[in-house]
């Protein structure tokens, strides 16, 4: 037989089933000639473009696609066996394969179920070479053209790779690899004939990676060199959109970091545009919509406490207008911002007859602060306050345990949470361990040993125990007014809460799913001895496993991979096997961030104590290290509460991408 013919036999296969044929191809076990020893989605490509077009071929393709695609869902991470380790650069050749050919179902099933498919390829990211991840955005990307003729909104991924953009390098969540990633997704958004509004979006992809991650020089005029390639412009068409990105990135940094102004590599760039040191951006064309400034949306806010239906119009009309701003430039930060400030002043000011509506209206806010920024602060607290006074206390709870698994090493998402636990789902007991542990974790936080003092006292009728907690605080310390005020109005036998909660029944009306933020409750729930050794490997085996919920898994002993698919896996199993050599094992396949935290943690294992070191001078992630840096202070000799802490931030990355956050 023919080389041809061999070619012609594997095609015919691929049509009438094209799981099995794939699936031989990608174990190597396909005889095809010549194309034999190339790489599986060469020879795909080859045959599958031979003696042309074949509808036939093209619908067993994304058969094919789909169906092998479900099958890694529904067993990957259930198997045991030696072949385990082989399947995963086989599922990576099955993504190199789609990305290349683009099978039109297996596609739109990818943009659909996007938080499904996250969840799940996130599971593999191993090391750089192997980030299931990555290929899978890799795929989102080049092919958001299909998701678009399919219904779906040309800016739905806006937001990811704006975010994928800022997060890529040493200082962020994802390996360098992805800035690519990241500007081909905002450059392919499908926005139209005119190619200047991907221009415009993608410049800021841009712009905020060079604010976030702070490259050289010498990176950023690589990235920058091979940005301007990708679209066909002279040089003065850079000019005044450059000095706009600029300016719009040093604007944010003011009004949101304290003394700095602008950027490190902010000069150079208008230098090699050619932009002035006193020039201002042409105000002759105009590129997107102006945002409302702070003068005009805040005399709006100042008469929130109007009733709603004066007052929501008006809140509506100036969110629109910040969002197709948004929409336009990708400058996010007038949305977010005015969306949180509005829906906190809704919810202070509400009158008993309208709260549950301004909470709806609330929450409506948070949601569209989250869907443009994740893991802006604000919108986390607000959204968790707006449900609760919508009503819907399950679903704040949730948020709760979502926040304080995101970002373990600020004590404030424990202390919003018990409150929620405490005075909203009338869960006092669940509230006293939480902030028993939380005490214990942060134990300088005054303000956690009188929450935990006052719904021992109010709820629980704990008296004693409640002075015992405030007259130690009182003692120990340096924040020492409030629990003392609180001593003297328990020794004389009153209420500790200013405001005895509301009798009013309110129908709850929660919904939503968010199975993140429930594993980190079991984790809680296990970890403090409150439920049975087999509660939580029976609630692990009925949730569909997120990178989240499979570290969960393997922390607990749930389950146990034959080899730990994510840094935060390995690092929790070298942590348990209490083995310095175990943890630097680990330092070749990880990231600066990363080898803080093994290094830290090998400090723990011999009895040292030091500090993180300076690897990310002025970034939001050395904030977050120092805040962790912080609490692991405050810990002195208790070194189980140290790795703790550190287990749990080295896990707060995982599967923050998933999280259906849409309330």
């Amino acid at each position: 037989m023919n080389v041809h013919s061999i070619l012609r036999e594997w095609k015919a296969n691929l049509r009438d089933d094209g799981a099995a044929a794939l699936k031989k191809l990608l174990k190597r076990k396909a005889s095809l000639a010549s194309l034999s020893a190339a790489e599986p989605d060469d020879a795909v490509s080859v045959i599958y473009h031979l003696d042309g077009y074949d509808p036939d071929v093209v619908h067993g393709l994304d058969q094919g696609c789909a169906s092998l695609c479900k099958e890694y869902l529904a067993t990957l991470l259930q198997r045991r066996d030696p072949d385990f380790e082989f399947e995963i650069p086989r599922l990576r050749h099955l993504l190199i394969i789609i990305r290349r050919l683009l099978p039109e179902q297996t596609i739109v099933d990818f943009h659909r179920r996007f938080h499904l498919w996250n969840a799940f390829f996130e599971n593999f990211v191993v090391e750089p070479y192997l980030d299931l991840r990555r290929e899978y955005f890799t795929v989102l990307a080049f092919s958001q053209h299909i998701a678009a003729r399919h219904g779906l909104a040309p800016r739905q991924l806006m937001p990811l790779w704006l975010t994928v953009c800022a997060e890529s390098g040493d200082a962020g969540r994802y390996d360098k690899s992805y800035l690519r990633v990241g500007i081909l997704g905002l450059t392919r958004l499908p926005l139209g004939d005119d190619p200047n509004a991907n221009a415009d979006i993608a410049l800021q992809g841009l712009t905020r990676w060079a604010v976030a991650q702070r490259p050289s020089e010498e990176e950023f005029d690589t990235q920058w060199t091979l940005f301007k390639d990708k679209f066909t412009h002279d040089p003065e068409f850079w000019v005044n959109r450059v000095h706009k990105a600029i300016a719009n990135a040093e604007r944010n940094i003011t009004e949101r970091a304290g003394n700095e102004t602008s950027f490190p590599i902010a000069q150079w760039w208008r230098n090699d545009v050619g932009i002035k040191t006193d020039a201002h951006p042409s105000k002759h064309r105009k590129y997107a919509p102006d945002p409302v400034i702070p003068n005009e949306w805040k005399s709006i806010l100042s008469g929130v406490d109007q009733p709603l239906i004066k007052i929501s119009p008006k809140i509506e009309s100036v969110i629109g207008r910040q969002q197709s701003y948004a929409d336009a430039t990708g400058d996010v930060l007038y949305l977010v911002q005015t969306a949180c400030n509005f829906g906190m002043r809704l919810i202070q000011n509400s009158s008993a007859g309208e709260r549950i509506e301004r909470g709806k209206l609330a929450t409506s806010l948070a949601t569209k602060a989250f869907e443009y920024d994740p893991f802006n602060v604000y919108a986390w607290s607000l959204m968790m306050s707006a449900l609760t006074a919508a009503g819907r206390v399950q679903d704040a709870a949730l948020i709760g345990w979502e926040a304080v698994r995101r970002f373990p090493e600020n004590v404030q998402w424990r202390t919003q949470l018990a409150s929620v636990l405490a005075e909203s789902m009338g869960e006092p007991h669940e509230a006293v361990s939480l902030l028993r542990e939380t005490v214990e974790i942060f134990p300088e936080n005054s303000y956690a040993r009188s929450q935990l003092a006052t719904i021992l006292a109010d709820d629980l009728q704990s008296y004693e125990e409640a002075k015992a907690i405030l007259s130690q605080a009182v003692s120990n310390l340096s924040d020492k007014d409030v629990p003392r005020n609180l001593l003297v109005k328990l020794n004389h036998g009153r209420r500790l809460r200013r405001n005895v909660p509301s009798d009013l029944k309110i129908e709850d009306r929660s919904s939503i799913d968010l199975s993140t933020a429930s594993a980190r409750r079991q984790l809680f729930l296990h970890e403090a001895g409150l439920t049975k050794e087999d509660d939580i490997g029976s609630f692990m085996r009925n949730k569909d496993q997120s990178a989240y919920e499979t570290y969960v898994a393997e922390r607990v002993g749930a389950s146990d991979l034959p080899f730990k698919t994510t840094f935060a896996i390995a690092f929790d199993h070298a942590i348990r096997k209490a083995d310095p050599s175990a943890l630097r094992d680990l330092i070749g396949r990880s990231r600066p961030l990363e080898r803080s935290l093994i290094e830290r943690a090998i400090a723990e294992s011999e009895g040292k104590v030091v500090s993180f070191p300076g690897v990310l001078p002025d970034t939001k992630y050395n904030d977050r290290l120092q805040e962790l840096n912080e609490a692991l202070r405050q810990n002195g000799g208790c070194r189980r509460h140290r790795l703790l802490l550190l287990r749990d931030f080295a896990a707060s990355d995982l599967s923050t991408d998933q999280a259906p956050l849409a309330a």
